[in-house]
């Protein structure tokens, strides 16, 4: 069997794309294939713990089969010339056309399948390159580490990075509306490690969500996973695999006065708690379970098994 090689950026950049790649060596090399990390450093993520093995692009051989992140356009030139077997892990669309860098589809740099972790992906990718082939692998949630606990202080836990001013809009214009929350704790993590996000989501009753131009984004499902009432902008207009109006309260992207309101229902459903918001923390406890382990680990592996006798793998 071919070794598979995902290539990535370095991984001490904090990035659910990364942390999904490796999910997925952690997942290929438990089911016995072999398969690695490569990255310019070969330095280990730091922020999260990870089994994957990581090597530098320099060990890249030429029987390897190269899995490329959709706006990796330095790293199709750097592997442009090789024979490889080429595909492509679609964790963001709207990053496609940096990976591209001018060319009219990736099969032009000789890829011949994409995996996409999201039906909205798919979707996009069917329409984008009609001539590849396309396979649903998802990222999973980690349940081990991302726990329910009942026991949460009325507290807003959010990862402004992606969205610094629509935070600061919202956090002002809710203060300002409803100033009965005027002194309601704010926990911003920032730079933080995957544990200190879990620790932290663990102990508030709702999390903001500040995902921006993301098909499926991990922090939103981390935060249901830990029994938080979730509230705030989905990432794409159209919405993503797994939010609805029973386990959140989304509003529209870049609505600004909509998403104070949809984070006040929150802190109002968190602070009477009640039937209403039991209901609400299960769903949203249901819909991360979906995300679990095993079932990404079904999936990648029924992807694999699949694709692999489709690739030229005279190299090998």
């Amino acid at each position: 069997m071919p070794r598979i090689v995902y290539l990535s950026w370095p991984a001490g950049e904090i990035s659910g794309g990364i942390k999904a790649a490796f999910q997925h060596v952690e997942l290929l090399a438990e089911m016995g294939q072999e398969a690695v990390i490569a990255t310019q450093d070969a330095a280990p993520p730091g922020w999260f713990q990870s089994s994957a093995r990581i090597i530098p692009l320099s060990e890249v051989r030429a029987d390897d089969v190269l899995v490329f992140p959709e706006n990796g356009a330095a790293l199709f030139k750097a592997f442009a010339d090789v024979p490889n077997p080429k595909l492509v892990f679609c964790q963001n669309p709207f990053l496609v056309f940096r990976g591209l860098d001018g060319r009219a589809t990736y099969a032009d740099a000789g890829v011949t399948h994409i995996m996409c972790p999201s039906h909205t992906v798919l979707h996009f990718c069917a329409e984008r390159f009609p001539g590849l082939k396309l396979g649903y692998t998802p990222f999973f949630v980690d349940h081990a580490r991302f726990l329910y606990s009942a026991d949460k202080a009325l507290q807003v836990a959010t990862v402004p990075r992606k969205r610094p001013v629509e935070f600061g809009a919202v956090a002002d214009l809710f203060r300002h509306r409803y100033p009965q929350y005027r002194d309601l704790p704010w926990v911003y993590v920032h730079q933080a490690t995957e544990s200190q996000v879990a620790q932290v989501m663990g102990g508030s009753a709702v999390f903001l969500s500040l995902q921006r131009l993301e098909a499926h984004a991990m922090t939103a499902l981390e935060a249901m996973a830990c029994g938080c009432i979730v509230a705030g902008f989905t990432g794409v207009a159209t919405g993503t695999d797994s939010a609805t109006t029973r386990n959140g309260f989304w509003a529209p992207e870049d609505d600004i006065p909509a998403c104070v309101e949809q984070l006040a229902r929150a802190v109002q459903l968190a602070a009477g708690r009640g039937p209403v918001y039991e209901a609400m923390v299960t769903e949203a406890r249901r819909t991360a379970w979906e995300y679990r382990r095993e079932e990404a680990a079904r999936l990648l592996i029924q992807f694999w098994r699949e694709t692999l006798p489709q690739l030229d793998l005279r190299q090998a």
